[in-house]
Order: C-alpha cells, then structure tokens, then sequence
C-alpha cells in the first residue's frame, strides 16, 4: 500500500504573497499540519491551540519543493525593527535603543527585544507601537535583517544575534 503524500499551501491573506506568505501548512488527506514558525517542526492542527487550518481563500497550493524553500528561509518569516523611546527622540536625531523583532506563527506571535544580557525577551514594544492608545508609546523604524544585525553590532558588540 503506498502512503498517501502532502499536499502543501502557503498562507497568503491579504498583504502577503505566495514568496512571502504568513504561514506554511501542509496537509495529508483530512489530516492538517502547520509549520511552527518558533520552533520549525511541523505541528498536528489537532494537537495545539490552532484547532483548524485557515480558510481556504488564503491558502494557496505550493510545490513541496517550495514549501521546503520558504520553510528553509527562517528570516524570511522575521520582522525586525529599530526601537526608539520614542516617535519625539526619532525625531530628535537620538540612537536607538535596541532591536525588536516579531515572530508570528499559527500557535502565537512571539515580540522580543534584545537586551544587555545579549538574549532575545519578551516585550510589549511592538504593540503599544502599534496600539495607538498611549501617548508614551515607543517609536519603531522597519529594518532589514542586515540592518538589524548592524545595529545589534553597533550598540551592543554582538554579532549573529539575529540568527535562528
């Protein structure tokens, strides 16, 4: 009896594409798998607290050869921004602060900022960024990966700390 194969889909809601679309699933007969984008192991739908596979509109059908590329590209899935204290000391000229990146995967989306201890922690930067609510809130400029490794390098002395 031949066992049956994968068919695999990207994830692509609206702003995403097919090269870069916001998760990775696989499927095999009615059984769904996503990639986790946190630890990169393929993860029963069943099994976690995603429960279902997004709706079929935004799940597009890739070759197996491509869903292995985009799951080989880890950085591609990344997010990285410089953080200022805030939108008045962007504006002032004044250095960044850190470097935050976000990390979003079918099972949670994972906001860290590096810290003097030279590891990735959790923050909230990101969202009280993005909330709108606070008039206190930290200012972030988008960054390429090279950049953030640049800018990690520059106010901390590290280097590969974007690396996963």
């Amino acid at each position: 009896m031949m066992s049956e194969q994968y068919e695999y889909f990207a994830e692509v809601p609206q702003g995403y594409t097919v090269d870069r679309p916001d998760g990775l699933w696989r499927r095999r007969g009615d059984a769904w798998e996503y990639l986790s984008l946190l630890d990169w192991q393929w993860h029963d739908v069943t099994a976690t607290n995603v429960q279902t596979p997004p709706a079929p509109e935004v799940l597009h059908a890739v070759s197996e050869e491509h869903a292995a590329a985009l799951a080989a590209d880890r950085q591609g899935w990344v997010q990285y921004w410089a953080h200022y204290s805030s939108r008045r000391a962007w504006d002032d000229g004044r250095a960044p602060t850190t470097v935050v990146r976000r990390r979003r995967s079918p099972e949670n989306i994972r906001d860290e900022s590096f810290n003097s201890e030279s590891e990735w922690g959790p923050t909230m930067a990101a969202f009280n960024a993005f909330d709108g609510r606070s008039s206190t809130s930290p200012h972030l400029v988008e960054l390429t990966t090279g950049e953030a490794e640049q800018l990690l390098q520059e106010i901390f002395g590290v280097t590969g700390a974007t690396e996963l």
